[in-house]
């Protein structure tokens, strides 16, 4: 599987992208490595927090020395459900910070602006976990409910590098570009037909798909 991660950023590089973005976030493989409750391996894989970690290592050291020092790299992590610990992931995304082989970090947080769910972290907000790790020349960003220009900017104020959109570019494929011209841009209220979303582009199977995201595209009239 190691070795599928880094053939498939291979073949992105051959195709003519400039670079990837590693999914180690929402309970994927990779995630689930990471989850001491999920991950039940009595190998070099499984155990400790090193060797949960040891296979996202690995594949940023395989993508770097496959694809070159040219090519860019990202890591998505969550820092929280999935049987995820706060204070874990924290540790390992100040490593891979330290190391320096990716260059960005996208923290996928749910919510930009919420707190953690661990009582034992709550009293600031789960974001300032990150923002407070030496980064170095590594990028920082954050997603989570970003809709508007002031979210977008908030998250730069709080101190990440970059804000990560999901929806909001669904809903307008220029949502950047928006923000740009009107500090003021606020995304279009959900639900949304599904005429508005083929309007940016979106084709039929992406238009059924975002069917079932619970109260984002209009119910057909009786």
């Amino acid at each position: 599987m190691r070795d599928d991660f880094i053939a498939a950023a291979l073949r992105a590089e051959r195709a003519g992208f400039d670079g990837v973005e590693v999914h180690g976030a929402h309970g994927y493989v990779l995630a689930q490595f990471l989850s001491a409750d999920i991950n039940h391996r009595d190998d070099r894989y499984g155990g400790s927090l090193e060797n949960r970690s040891r296979i996202i290592f690995e594949i940023i050291d395989g993508i770097r020395e496959q694809c070159g020092p040219d090519f860019q790299i990202g890591l998505r992590l969550s820092p929280e459900r999935f049987g995820l610990k706060l204070a874990e992931i924290r540790d390992v995304a100040a490593e891979v910070l330290r190391q320096a082989k990716i260059d960005y970090l996208d923290m996928s947080l749910w919510d930009v602006t919420k707190e953690p769910v661990e009582p034992e972290h709550q009293g600031r907000s789960l974001m300032s976990y990150f923002t407070d790790l030496p980064r170095g020349d590594v990028r920082l960003g954050a997603a989570g409910k970003i809709m508007d220009a002031t979210a977008a900017m908030g998250v730069i104020e709080a101190g990440c590098d970059f804000a990560v959109i999901g929806r909001a570019a669904i809903l307008r494929h220029d949502f950047p570009e928006r923000i740009r011209r009107d500090a003021g841009y606020r995304s279009p209220s959900l639900p949304v037909t599904e005429q508005h979303l083929r309007d940016e582009g979106l084709g039929n199977s992406f238009v059924a798909y975002m069917r079932g995201w619970p109260g984002f595209v209009e119910a057909d009239a009786a």
